[in-house]
């Protein structure tokens, strides 16, 4: 295990840099401008967290919508749909090579193995040496 953790932390710092804060610039009326900066200065936060605050509200309130949540089940099954139906198209051109390739690919071993590799590379060169 601890042989994974150095791994682990990389993954994690990679995440980090990956979910820099981004700029998200909204148009609201210059009346509740107004009243956001009057009460952040009373409340002493920054535009930046009160719309931060305001934004992962909005998103808590939404993900919890069952109808949000019905559309959005709906979408994915529409997108699994659509994507095997372009599965489909694509074998009905390719014929039986394309579900036959398939199968092959699931029932073969993993490509890459280090020592196979080396051994494969190897029994390839010699082999045309053997022919002459």
């Amino acid at each position: 295990m601890e042989e994974q953790a150095p791994d682990m932390q990389a993954q994690e710092l990679a995440i980090e840099e990956e979910r820099k804060p981004v700029v998200f610039a909204v148009r609201i009326d210059p009346v509740q401008r107004e009243q956001i900066e009057g009460l952040r200065g009373i409340t002493g936060q920054s535009v930046n967290d009160v719309g931060v605050e305001a934004l992962n509200d909005w998103i808590a309130k939404t993900l919890e919508d069952e109808t949000v949540q019905q559309k959005a089940m709906a979408e994915l099954d529409a997108e699994e749909r659509r994507l095997q139906e372009r599965r489909s198209a694509i074998a009905g051109i390719l014929g039986q090579t394309a579900t036959a390739a398939s199968a092959s690919d699931e029932a073969a071993p993993p490509r890459g193995g280090g020592q196979n590799n080396r051994r494969g590379k190897a029994q390839a060169q010699s082999q045309p040496s053997r022919n002459s």
